[in-house]
């Protein structure tokens, strides 16, 4: 342990000299540039700027069947852990033209920032240039709010006019928040990592990931629902009566304000507003099982199937709504 004392200079300048053996093994000298990190627990961590500055990760995956699906959830979790090169070796494996194209969906749709910047029938290289502060958790949090509950209230416009088409875009639409939830998995893993301080990321503490792991995991869930919706009401729009409709649309609409609420609070940490929030979409949630018990007595069984998967997802909205009010609880002790 090196012992130093603090040293006023002028009048409000504080000094401290760092141990001669480390600057010299370091190649420093006057007028070189460090950096300093102020972590969770109130210590300095200081650095060189050449060892503070993210150094790229490379990552190599080959495949040993062909088999797309497997591959592309391989580096969809190298991407998430981080690596900004991402080399797929082909050289004892033949990537067929389906799974090549889905591969380059996954990438173009999926994986915010990456191109393919090689690719020929021996390999495939990814390369991720984006960067966290270009994009800051709470940024993309928000989007991913915005979108899904424009999803909501499309699927309640289509309710209105029975037009499939504003269902078949809401269906494509959930490649978007998918998009944004692998970017933010990315930052909280670099989070994990130390890949630069969480404020870098738009997070006050390190210990706040897991919850927003949390929440941006509930927010991806809360558009698969919506985008589930949106399907079965593609066979159902022009066969079910007003009223059913009707009746599907309020109580989406209600569950989906409740899930907006719940996101609103995180911002302030509003413990108020979640605790209110929690009230309204439990009381969702028990109307959405009515609503089944309701609808069961004068439905065929063909029909009943859907709309009972329909009002299990409103009921799975709301729930992920208390999920993320609960979430906020959690932050307000941890601040």
């Amino acid at each position: 342990m090196v012992i130093r004392r603090l040293q006023k200079v002028g009048a409000s300048t504080f000094t401290v000299a760092l141990p001669k053996e480390w600057v010299i093994a370091r190649g420093l000298g006057p007028k070189s540039e460090i950096d300093l990190q102020i972590l969770d627990d109130g210590n300095i961590r200081i650095s060189t700027l050449s060892s503070a500055k993210r150094r790229e990760k490379e990552i190599t995956i080959k495949p040993k069947e062909e088999d797309a699906g497997f591959l592309i959830r391989r580096v969809l979790a190298a991407y998430i852990a981080g690596y900004d090169i991402i080399k797929i070796d082909l050289s004892e494996l033949e990537l067929n033209l389906e799974g090549r194209e889905k591969l380059r969906k996954t990438v173009k749709y999926k994986m915010a920032g990456a191109e393919i910047i090689e690719e020929s029938t021996n390999g495939i290289t990814v390369q991720i240039i984006l960067r966290p502060y270009e994009f800051p958790l709470n940024k993309i949090l928000l989007r991913m709010t915005d979108l899904t509950h424009n999803m909501i209230l499309d699927i309640c416009k289509a309710l209105i006019s029975k037009n499939r088409d504003i269902l078949l875009d809401v269906i494509e639409r959930d490649d978007d928040v998918d998009k944004l939830y692998f970017m933010g998995s990315r930052w909280l893993t670099g989070i994990m990592e130390e890949a630069g301080s969480p404020i870098d990321y738009d997070i006050k503490k390190g210990r706040e990931v897991l919850e927003y792991r949390l929440i941006f995991r509930h927010v991806e869930r809360v558009a698969d629902h919506v985008c589930k919706i949106a399907a079965k009401l593609l066979d159902l729009i022009d066969i079910l009566d007003e009223e059913v409709l009707s009746e599907i649309r309020e109580e989406l609409e209600r569950s989906g304000r409740a899930f907006v609420k719940s996101i609103n609070s995180i911002g302030g940490k509003n413990i108020n507003e979640a605790n209110k929030t929690i009230h309204e979409a439990r009381a969702v949630v028990k109307n959405s099982e009515e609503i089944v018990d309701r609808i069961s007595k004068n439905t065929d069984e063909r029909r009943m199937g859907a709309l009972v998967i329909i009002a299990d997802s409103i009921k799975r909205i709301a729930e992920y709504g208390i999920g993320i009010s609960e979430i906020v609880f959690n932050l307000s002790i941890e601040s």
